[in-house]
C-alpha cells in the first residue's frame, strides 16, 4: 500500500524551463505575467481560445518529450521505490486554468474532491498505488488555486458520484467523493513537485489571482504491480 504526499524540488530545471518557455511563447510571451495578459485577452475575443491552446500544447512534440524526461520519470521511480524501466508515464495532461471571472471555463476543468482511482482505475494502466506528480510552470499559491489535498491517505478506493457537468451535451464528467477531515493546500515555488497516491482525496484550487495557472500532469504506474492488478 503506497502512501505518498511529498513536495519535492527538482534537482535539473531545464527540461520545465525549456517546456515553460515553449508554453509561454504560443501566445508571444516571454513570462508568466505577460502570458496571463495575452491569453486572457485572447480568449474575451474568442471563447474557444484556451481550450485550443490546451489542446495544441497536449498535442505537441514538446509535450511528449516532457512526458518522457528523465528527471521525472526517475523522480517517479524513487518515490514509488521502483526501478527506473519499471516506471510508465500514463494519462500526462496539461492544464489552463484562468482566473475565476472566466466561470464558463473554471466550470468546465474545475474538479472537486475524488480520488484519482475512482477515476482511472476503470481505463486501465494503474492501480490504486500509482501516483500522481502536479508541476506548476510558476509558483502557486492559495491565491493562483494551488491544489488542495487530504492529509490522510485512504486505505480503500471510495464510493464515487459521478455526473456530467453539461448534462444536456453529456460533457465535462466528473467523478466525486466526500470530503477529507483534514487537507492541506500545496503552494509550491517553480520547479517544485507535488506528488501524491492515487487513494488521496484532493481537488482543484480556485483562481482568485489575475494570472492564467498553468499545470502539467504526471501520473506514474509500476508495469509490474499493473499485470499483477490485472490478473489478481
Amino acid at each position: 500500500m503506497r502512501d505518498l504526499l511529498e513536495i519535492i524540488k527538482l534537482d535539473d530545471l531545464t527540461s520545465l524551463q525549456d517546456f515553460q518557455k515553449f508554453c509561454f511563447s504560443l501566445s508571444g510571451a516571454e513570462t508568466h505575467e505577460k502570458f496571463s495578459e495575452n491569453v486572457q485577452n485572447l480568449q474575451v475575443q474568442d471563447k474557444r481560445y484556451i481550450g485550443n491552446l490546451q489542446n495544441k500544447i497536449v498535442a505537441s512534440s514538446e509535450f511528449y518529450e516532457i512526458t518522457k524526461d528523465l528527471a521525472l520519470r526517475s523522480l517517479a521511480a524513487k518515490l514509488m521505490d521502483v526501478e527506473l524501466q519499471d516506471i510508465k508515464i500514463v494519462f500526462p495532461f496539461f492544464r489552463i486554468d484562468l482566473p475565476k471571472e472566466f466561470k464558463e471555463e473554471e466550470e468546465k476543468i474545475s474538479l472537486p474532491w475524488h480520488q484519482e482511482a475512482g477515476y482511472y482505475l476503470a481505463k486501465g494502466d494503474c492501480t490504486p498505488d500509482s501516483i500522481v506528480m502536479s508541476i506548476a510552470l510558476h509558483d502557486c499559491n492559495n491565491e493562483n488555486g494551488a491544489i488542495h489535498i487530504g492529509c490522510k491517505m485512504k486505505e480503500e478506493v471510495l464510493k464515487h458520484k459521478s455526473f456530467y457537468m453539461d448534462k444536456n451535451q453529456k460533457k465535462h464528467f466528473r467523478v466525486e467523493c466526500a470530503e477529507p477531515k483534514e487537507s492541506m493546500i500545496a503552494e509550491t515555488k517553480f520547479g517544485q513537485v507535488v506528488a501524491f497516491d492515487f487513494k488521496r482525496p484532493h481537488r482543484s484550487g480556485i483562481n482568485r489571482s489575475n494570472l492564467v495557472r498553468l499545470t502539467l500532469l504526471l501520473r506514474a504506474s509500476s508495469k509490474f504491480e499493473v499485470a499483477q492488478f490485472l490478473n489478481h
